[in-house]
């Protein structure tokens, strides 16, 4: 791990704010921080890396304010961390051997214990986990070698069997895992000779979704809702974003004519349907939130350049905005009304990436000066 000079795991202030605003440093009281924040769990439980090469620098654990690491296999080697579910179980990759290569991997009994490795079959030398959900069961793609395609594969930690995802007829290998459920439900990309598949699983069969224009899918809640974008043959070529569930799509509308653009979100739909997003409009980008059925403008406070990033099942939405156009600034929309929640002391810049079921936002920051970054929890009361 690096340490990050000038911060201190006590609560920092932030500036420019109306109310009261606290940030504190995802990190331990030897200095050592989390640089980017990768996933989170209900209790608020989140999994990073600290920007380093190497070891268990890219395997960090902030839970009840206290900072950890992965537990390494005997052999040593590097980690990367993935997901985190609520249970505390973990998935990633490790990398080392003769060889150096990845193998998928995961923590069933928490960062502490002991990890497995997911793959055994010699004939797959490169394979890499993606997804964990609450029953643990873990999604992880495994390719003969890091040049030819993948395929996919959902590990069940309690019993150890192995199912393979298997794309709709006329496919071949190349999956690529877009998201996963409590459920098992799958949605996926498909590479296959430099075109793009999309398609969803329900754990035992797969539904051919490209049929329908679909070019990207960004999320899937608990509910089986898959939320992407399309292009519309009647669209002018711009793209829409749609929920589709149970076989019906659902348009989710526009505040503008130049189409709508989810690919930047960290969290981009709750489980609830709620979707956030920008609008492209004649007067730059609008952000939004979609829910019960009705697309409305998320309020701004006059700010521009507004961008929400991550949404959480009390439909809180982390943000960021351009105060200078060429820096960020963290914002929180709660109840309806635009909170700005500024840049911690010391830092030049600072995005709300996602934020937890208890309404902290984690944000990331740096320093253009010192090239310092570090993740932070920040909360607004």
């Amino acid at each position: 791990m690096t340490a990050v000079a000038g911060t201190t795991p006590a609560t920092a202030a932030v500036r420019g704010t109306p109310r009261r605003v606290t940030s504190t440093p995802v990190g331990d009281p030897d200095g050592f921080h989390m640089w980017q924040p990768l996933d989170l769990n209900r209790h608020g439980h989140v999994i990073g890396s600290s920007g380093t090469m190497g070891g268990t620098a890219n395997a960090l654990v902030w839970a009840n304010r206290r900072l950890t690491t992965a537990r390494p296999p005997a052999s040593g080697g590097s980690l990367y961390l993935e997901a985190i579910n609520d249970n505390g179980q973990l998935a990633g990759s490790h990398r080392g051997g003769p060889e150096d290569l990845q193998t998928a991997a995961a923590w069933p009994g928490g960062a502490a214990a002991e990890p497995v490795f997911l793959e055994t079959d010699p004939r797959y030398r490169d394979s890499r986990a993606h997804y964990l959900n609450n029953r643990g069961q873990v999604v992880y793609r495994s390719s003969e070698r890091p040049a030819l395609p993948y395929r996919g594969f959902v590990y069940d930690l309690a019993s150890g069997a192995r199912t393979e995802i298997v794309p709709p007829a006329g496919q071949t290998s190349g999956v690529y895992p877009r998201g996963f459920n409590d459920s098992g439900q799958l949605i996926s990309s498909v590479y296959d000779s430099g075109t793009t598949y999309a398609f969803f699983w329900d754990g035992r069969t797969a539904t051919d979704l490209t049929p329908l224009g679909i070019s990207g899918l960004t999320g899937l809640n608990a509910r089986g809702q898959v939320l992407g974008t399309y292009r519309p043959a009647s669209g002018g070529g711009f793209a829409r974003a749609f929920i589709w569930q149970d076989g019906r799509l659902t348009d989710l509308g526009t505040l503008g004519p130049y189409g709508i653009d989810l690919s930047f979100t960290r969290q981009s739909m709750n489980d609830l349907g709620d979707v956030i997003g920008i609008s492209h409009t004649a007067d730059g980008h609008l952000p939004f939130l979609w829910s019960e059925g009705r697309m409305t403008r998320l309020p701004t406070s006059g700010k521009r350049d507004v961008w929400p990033l991550g949404i959480n099942n009390r439909r809180e939405i982390a943000g960021r905005y351009s105060a200078d156009g060429s820096s960020w600034r963290a914002c929180l929309w709660r109840n309806g009304k635009f909170v700005d929640l500024g840049t911690p002391r010391g830092y030049s810049s600072c995005e709300g990436l996602m934020v937890t079921e208890q309404g902290y936002v984690l944000a990331f920051a740096s320093d253009y000066g010192s090239r310092r970054s570090c993740t932070f929890q920040i909360t607004a009361t």
